[in-house]
Order: structure tokens, then sequence, then C-alpha cells
């Protein structure tokens, strides 16, 4: 809808919104949901998964994690040949049900990782997120990942 010519300046613009914002492309946000199933306990998942530090070892475009306090970290990434850095908080934990959070800036992902015990040595956890990120390689990203996830807490298992 366009805005109402009472709304813009006499240079178009909406009045409140910067310049840069009006004349940027859209992001357009899409949403990607995949689950895999990894052989062993929930309180284990749950526990791999809730060391943000330890996140580059399985998402191979973070480059280094850092704890700030308890709902925040330092996140840097490489995305297409940049470096990247970004601040992601914790915006709720149910110990071995789910942990979400919400990136900073908005551009990043937001999600939720959810865990099921399926039984007392298997547990299917399922990613959901949203992102600027392209669908299909959304989609891949998030697959590999999972895959890198589940061989590196079965190993650790295995040990």
């Amino acid at each position: 809808m366009e805005p109402d010519a009472a709304d813009t300046t006499p240079t178009g613009r909406q009045p409140n919104r910067p310049e840069k914002e009006i004349e940027s492309a859209p992001l357009y946000v899409h949403s990607e949901i995949d689950s895999i199933v990894l052989n062993a306990a929930v309180a284990d998942v749950y526990a791999y998964c809730s060391r943000f530090e330890e996140l580059p070892r399985f998402i191979t475009s973070l480059r280094d994690v850092q704890k700030i306090d308890e709902t925040h970290f330092s996140f840097t990434s490489l995305l297409d040949s940049e470096e990247e850095k970004t601040v992601l908080r914790i915006v709720l934990r149910v110990p071995e049900r789910r942990i979400a959070w919400q990136a900073m800036p908005d551009n990043f992902p937001r999600g939720v990782v959810l865990f099921e015990p399926l039984s007392d040595r298997t547990t299917e956890i399922t990613v959901k997120l949203r992102s600027i990120i392209e669908p299909a390689t959304l989609g891949k990203v998030t697959r590999d990942y999972l895959r890198n996830f589940k061989r590196f807490v079965e190993a650790a298992a295995i040990v």
C-alpha cells in the first residue's frame, strides 16, 4: 500500500524513517524446519547444545563464540567470504525441552531447538529458523549442521 501524500515529506520520504531504509531493498524472511534423531539421551543432547562456545565444532561458518553473560554470546562468522560479528541473545531455556534465541542485528537468524526424548538413549531435535538467508542455502546449511551435530554428540558418547 502506498503512503498517503499527507504521510510523506516533500521529498516523498515518510517522516521518521531514515533515507537509507527507504532506498534499500526489502529483506525477505525465510523459515526452515528440520529434525534429526541422535543416539544419545536427551540430557546429553541438551547439554551439548547448551555449550555455545563449542558451536564452531559443528557449525562451520562460525569462527569464534564468546560468552558475554548468561544470556548473551558474541559470534564471529564467515558469510560469503566476509567476517560478520553478531550478538545472540537466549530468550528462552527450558531444560531438556527447548532453547530459543534471537540474534542482533535482525538480519541474522532467530530460532528454536526442540528436544524430544524418543527413548532413554535416543533424542529427536528439531531446529526452526527464521532468516534472510536464501531458502535453498538456509535449508542446506541447517541439514549440514544437524548432521555435524549428530556426529559430534554420538562420537562423544562413544568415548
